[in-house]
């Protein structure tokens, strides 16, 4: 048996994609709204929210019976976490300046593109099973 994704971890990981909005959106609010932050503060605060949530959602229930220790993945995320904002960003402006892609079809390209490599590059690397582990 392989230990790489199946078609469910797939699904899966898009249902992280929705939970991940849905913090973001629902901490910002939060701390905007009822708590009274500055907008740009609680953004950060959302994003921060999202970042936990989604390591925990990606390492307990996408991408079960992970070889690699916890805190050592935890590194690993969040740094290919910011690599990907990167690449998605320079992604993007390439698309816009150089090509001129329109803005509101260059960024679904990209976040397209870049769901799909996230997805191969946790699978394979940041949430690898053990041998002979299940899903």
């Amino acid at each position: 048996m392989s230990n790489h994704a199946s078609p469910g971890s797939f699904v899966r990981f898009a249902a992280g994609g929705v939970l991940s909005f849905s913090v973001t959106l629902g901490t910002t609010a939060l701390l905007h709204e009822v708590l009274g932050i500055v907008e740009a503060v609680a953004a950060a605060g959302g994003i921060g929210a999202a970042l936990i949530v989604n390591f925990v959602f990606m390492r307990y229930y996408v991408f079960r019976g992970s070889a690699v220790p916890p805190v050592r993945q935890a590194i690993m995320f969040l740094s290919s976490s910011g690599l990907f904002r990167g690449l998605e960003y320079l992604g993007f402006l390439a698309l816009n300046i150089i090509l001129e892609v329109r803005y509101l079809v260059a960024l679904p390209i990209v976040l397209s593109a870049s769901f799909v490599l996230k997805f191969l590059v946790y699978d394979r690397w940041i949430f690898a099973r053990a041998a002979g582990a299940k899903e």
